[in-house]
């Protein structure tokens, strides 16, 4: 029975991808935008989540209004995200480039000539995919993916990734990949905000315990090179891209305790950026779920 709903699924996406794809992108963008709004107030699939993560991260600082305001654009934000993935196949890689502006680049050109690659840790924030696309028109980089329960469609993401010129490393075979990665001096891009159950470090993150994954760090401290954010906020048509280095922590003797600071370092700043452009970020994980067992 699962094996045919993944089937459908995969069919379902490939009809739907091939109708949309006739439609220019501004249209198809204000289509997700009125489906998104559709969904919110008809069929409120997460809303409940989506309303609790940010009535407990902006606690005292926003309204009941405000959240609801910020809730409907989340669902906006991510569906004109899953549409302009599923329009990757119609657009050439340097058109996907002329779409996007960056700052900061530089501390990613100063990381290849000093050799040894980089880690870059990204998020579920506005559209993540298009950043990478647009990053491997100057860089040679790879994203660590984890897989999706329905391998079909999971084929056809990685498909549109690679047609693109990225490169993917299963998130289950990621060590020995990654580490010849960073000595090609290539990037390797982590996505880093979700709920990492037993496995993950527990950081702060809107002022709670939220097990995080201890890879990124991991590597970086492993391979000696250094971890940088991208984050990518939609300007209207446009996007504009902004890479910010992850300050290294100083040697504590532990490397667990040396993964946990250089988690902590990212993450804060991947804080910065969801309390700067709510809308951005997705809400709909459950990111606080592994709860931390405190230690008597």
């Amino acid at each position: 029975m699962k094996k045919i709903k993944h089937i459908f699924e995969y069919i379902l996406l490939q009809i739907f991808g091939a109708f949309i794809r006739l439609f220019p992108l501004s249209f198809v963008r204000h289509a997700a935008s009125a489906l998104a709004d559709f969904i919110y107030v008809f069929i409120p699939i997460r809303k409940k989540i989506v309303i609790d993560n940010l009535t407990q991260s902006f606690k005292g600082t926003k309204t009941k209004g405000e959240i609801n305001d910020i809730a409907r654009k989340v669902y906006r934000q991510f569906a004109k995200t899953f549409f302009e993935i599923i329009l990757f196949p119609k657009f050439r890689k340097s058109e996907i480039l002329e779409m996007v502006d960056f700052e900061n680049r530089h501390l990613l050109d100063n990381a290849v000539k000093k050799g040894g690659g980089a880690v870059l840790v990204g998020s579920h924030f506005c559209n993540w995919e298009l950043m990478g696309i647009a990053l491997s028109n100057f860089y040679p980089i790879t994203f660590v993916v984890g897989e999706q329960s329905n391998k079909l469609t999971d084929n056809l993401l990685n498909s549109y990734r690679t047609s693109k010129g990225i490169k993917t490393i299963p998130l289950k075979f990621a060590l020995r990949g990654v580490m010849r990665t960073l000595k090609n001096n290539e990037f390797v891009a982590i996505i880093s905000d979700q709920d990492a159950h037993e496995d993950g470090v527990f950081v702060e993150f809107f002022g709670r315990p939220a097990s995080t994954p201890k890879a990124p760090a991991a590597f970086a401290l492993r391979a000696g090179c250094p971890i940088f954010t991208g984050h990518i906020i939609r300007k209207n048509s446009r996007f504009h891209v902004i890479f910010d280095e992850v300050p290294k922590p100083e040697p504590s003797g532990s490397e667990e305790k040396d993964i946990e600071n250089y988690t902590s370092a990212y993450t804060k700043i991947i804080e910065s950026y969801c309390r700067k452009y709510p809308d951005h970020w997705f809400w709909m994980h459950r990111r606080w779920k592994t709860k931390k067992l405190l230690r008597v």
